[in-house]
């Protein structure tokens, strides 16, 4: 008897469902999309804490009552009618396989009807079995409410992570569809409170309901139409930059993608302004004729292909780095290039040049070292005082030297205890380079990634002292911090952050690391809370290592930027300081801070060797 057998129906639909429906946040997903493709103009996604009730609920065009049980058949749809026009898909779900994918492993109820009949349907499917089917009265448009996901696929659910996870991903999902169709007004409620909220009037709109002021406000926007292709959209200032690659969406045709290709080019468009171990922040749209683009890859559509791949991804690496190189706001507060800004150094507490940068604007208000037990107990006693002189570490001796231009560069761990070699400053090297002379040759220095060890280094022994210095704000700030643990006030105080709760989606902002500025506090602050919130694991999810990681992020946001021009005793005083640090040849993330063209290899270049 042979060995190869037809599968029976059930068994079919609940292998078709793992395709397509793997957790909630799929659930979400499908069903907003065929909201999407009915003409919604308003979406609203409802999910319990638990995530045992998901429900959609929008304002479309309806099912027909002759077409609702269709609905739930497998490979059938009104998006499509012939293969043919599978070579220009324009709608999101097109191979009829959400409804009855969802239907086979969970408990369904659609209730819909269509603008101008007089009453709607009721359908409800469980195990893929319909269960009741009657008239029933009911607002235009469809409601579907999914229960009980996986309930007859135990081995499924038991794989799912904690509910919250899951609503994070769930939040997450929500904001990147309603990104997509930013002209469509979204709103996502767990437990009874609204999560977020976009207006339906555009993608700045958009954006600023899913991520915040803060961010919003450290965007560049990018626009740029071609032969057959456009692109709009938005992309971070240097500032916004973070330590994740969450924040960064493609969209192609109104539909989110995974392209390294094309994430490829936005940071090729950055350059030299993205650090080291950094991402940049992007909502990115690119339009183009759906004949051009194959979507039918990837069972869940998160995969694309392009019919001329390198002229499209050419296309968007120049639209972005017009619009990143393009205009003045690059380097904010910037007095002009060259131009020495004052910057606060508290009484005493040294920041790695001299007393000032450029670039950088005073900020008003008290320089002071909080009691963090006491701030984290919610006390507000503070006791003002001026930061400690940054302590110097002695050199261990030993030799040592620099990675010669070209090659990769030593670690770390490779140059502790080696001798930084005497440089006298030469020139500044658009964007961001010191030219130095120094002993064995020609020396380049990242001015961006010595600052950062400079800094690096100094704020840990501040936080080995109890903690880095803050500066108060003239006026508290309200910003958004959505699932802000109260409990973390004390640990953000030990980075000069001066938190407290307020509300369940907000937090008043009092105080921020001296010398950074209100508004780069307010990127570094979303920042840490999210890579904290996200559970980042760093150096095996030690204390230690989310301690580096935050305190790599202030050294980055603080740092002197590229396209800032030094004068030179502030490139002077870099040098000076950048060769007192314990390690001097990589910044905090583990890239050079210079190499050298040998004198050897200079004679050999000019031939005389």
């Amino acid at each position: 008897m042979g060995r190869i057998r037809v599968l029976d129906p059930e068994t079919v639909g609940l292998v078709a469902a793992g395709e397509v429906v793997d957790r909630p946040a799929s659930v979400v997903k499908e069903l907003v999309e065929n909201a999407f493709d009915a003409g919604a103009s308003c979406v609203e996604v409802v999910v319990d804490k638990e995530l045992k009730s998901i429900t959609v609920r929008d304002n479309g065009c309806g099912i027909a009552e002759a077409d609702v049980l269709l609905a739930f058949e497998r490979h059938a749809t009104s998006k499509i009618t012939c293969g043919a026009d599978l070579e220009r898909v324009a709608t999101f779900g097109f191979r009829g396989e959400a409804l009855p994918s969802i239907a086979a492993v969970a408990r369904v109820e659609l209730k819909t009807r269509v603008a101008g009949a007089v009453g709607g349907t009721l359908v409800r499917i469980e195990g893929g079995q319909v269960v009741d089917f009657r008239p029933v009265g009911a607002p235009p448009g469809t409601t579907v409410t999914v229960r009980d996901l996986f309930y007859n696929t135990p081995a499924r659910r038991k794989f799912l992570s904690s509910p919250r996870v899951e609503l994070g991903r769930v939040t997450e999902m929500t904001g990147r569809l309603a990104l997509g169709r930013p002209d469509v007004a979204v709103r996502l409620e767990s437990g009874g409170r609204e999560l977020f909220r976009t207006p339906g009037t555009g993608l700045a709109g958009a954006v600023r309901a899913i991520y915040g002021e803060a961010v919003a406000a450290a965007l560049v926007p990018v626009e740029a139409e071609g032969a057959g292709v456009r692109l709009t959209g938005f992309v971070g200032r240097p500032e916004l930059v973070r330590t994740t690659r969450r924040g960064q969406t493609w969209f192609v045709n109104g539909r989110y993608v995974k392209h390294g290709g094309l994430t490829a080019a936005v940071y090729e468009a950055y350059g030299t302004l993205l650090p080291a171990g950094k991402h940049p922040f992007f909502v990115l749209h690119l339009t183009l004729d759906p004949g051009f683009v194959d979507v039918d890859v990837h069972p869940q559509r998160l995969t694309v292909r392009f019919d001329q791949e390198r002229e499209v991804l050419a296309f968007a690496r120049g639209a972005v780095k017009k619009a990143l190189f393009g205009r003045a706001v690059l380097i904010p507060g910037a007095k002009g290039k060259g131009t020495p800004g004052g910057m606060p150094s508290g009484a005493g507490f040294r920041w790695g040049l001299s007393d000032r940068l450029p670039g950088r604007e005073p900020a008003s208000g008290v320089f002071f070292r909080e009691e963090t037990r006491r701030y984290g107990e919610g006390a507000a006693r503070l006791t003002a005082a001026a930061a400690e002189e940054t302590a110097q570490v002695r050199l261990l001796p030993g030799e040592g030297g620099l990675p010669s231009a070209g090659s990769e560069g030593a670690a770390a761990a490779d140059v502790v205890g080696t001798i930084f070699p005497a440089l006298e400053y030469l020139a500044f090297l658009p964007p961001t380079y010191i030219l130095a002379a120094g002993p064995e040759g020609l020396y380049l220095i990242d001015q961006h990634a010595a600052h950062e060890r400079v800094l690096f280094e100094a704020f840990g022994a501040a936080l080995a002292r109890g903690g880095i210095a803050s500066q108060l704000l003239v006026a508290p700030e309200l910003v958004e911090v959505r699932g802000f643990d109260p409990e973390a006030a004390g640990e953000l105080a030990r980075f000069g952050f001066l938190v407290e709760a307020f509300g369940e989606d907000a937090a008043l902002l009092r105080g921020v690391p001296a010398g950074l500025g209100a508004e780069r506090g307010r990127l570094l602050l979303a920042e840490l809370l999210d890579l904290w919130a996200a559970g980042e694991q760093v150096d095996g999810g030690s204390g230690a290592g989310r301690e580096k990681a935050a305190l790599a992020s202030l050294a980055c946001h603080a740092a002197v930027k590229a396209g800032e021009r030094l004068a030179a005793p502030e490139a002077a005083a870099l040098i000076s300081q950048l060769a007192a640090c314990r390690e001097p040849f990589t910044c905090p993330h583990g890239r050079p801070t210079a190499v050298c063209l040998g004198y050897e290899e200079l004679a050999r270049r000019f031939g005389r060797r």
